[in-house]
């Protein structure tokens, strides 16, 4: 069975122009950062939408290997971690001051060291927190998950206009004793969300190389 087939005629919210407050805003440094960053995250869902679109169930939920991680999975973990980090994230939005210039966000040191280390290709990997483990298989409803919570993400960006949310903390729901400012959160986001759609790429490029292999061995017998 393929799976998705139909979703180019519901376009989830989160697939649409850039959102009016942050696109008809008054031209400014901060206002262009959240806007690439709102880009950014509208790529992924559309990314991840050209990944699935007409693969089988079984494809998206295959593993290579007994202990990594299926298309599925990598979703459900997209969705899990947006999940954990929004909470802080929306608090720190709510307390930060409006911006009184013009002035750029700063991601901050601490957020950029880690961006560096989520980009893809990537080289480092990272012990994953039990909550954040992938723990749901079926493909719909980490599709569904996924979904939502980019949703949920896109619009707690928007409500950051205007204001100077570099200024506010977010604790690291990975490790409490590291924050970094609610800007940096939203960009390590952004770079978490390409480190597991290139991910999935691999995933999916390996599996159709099994797959030929395979064939090629039936018809040469």
């Amino acid at each position: 069975m393929r799976l998705l087939d139909g979703l180019s005629e519901n376009i989830h919210p989160s697939l649409k122009p850039l959102h009016p407050v942050i696109a008809d805003s008054e031209s400014s440094a901060s206002f262009s950062q959240l806007g690439s960053l709102l880009e950014q995250f509208q790529c992924a869902t559309r990314e991840a939408k050209k990944l699935v679109l007409g693969r089988s169930a079984h494809e998206l939920t295959r593993r290579l290997e007994p202990e990594s991680w299926s298309t599925t999975e990598c979703l459900d973990h997209l969705a899990r971690t947006t999940g954990s980090f929004l909470p802080a994230i929306s608090r720190a939005v709510a307390a930060a001051p409006k911006l009184t210039t013009k002035r750029p966000l700063r991601t901050g040191a601490i957020a950029l060291l880690l961006i560096r280390n989520l980009e893809p290709p990537y080289r480092l990997r990272y012990k994953v927190i039990p909550q954040l483990v992938p723990r749901n298989t079926d493909f719909d409803a980490a599709w569904r998950a996924f979904e939502e919570s980019q949703s949920r993400l896109s619009e707690t960006l928007c409500s950051a206009t205007g204001l100077a949310i570099d200024k506010v903390k977010v604790p690291c729901p990975v490790c409490t004793h590291i924050t970094y400012n609610a800007y940096g959160a939203f960009r390590m986001l952004a770079a978490h969300q390409r480190r597991h759609l290139w991910q999935v790429q691999q995933i999916l490029a390996a599996l159709d190389a099994i797959d030929r292999r395979k064939r090629r061995l039936e018809t040469a017998v």
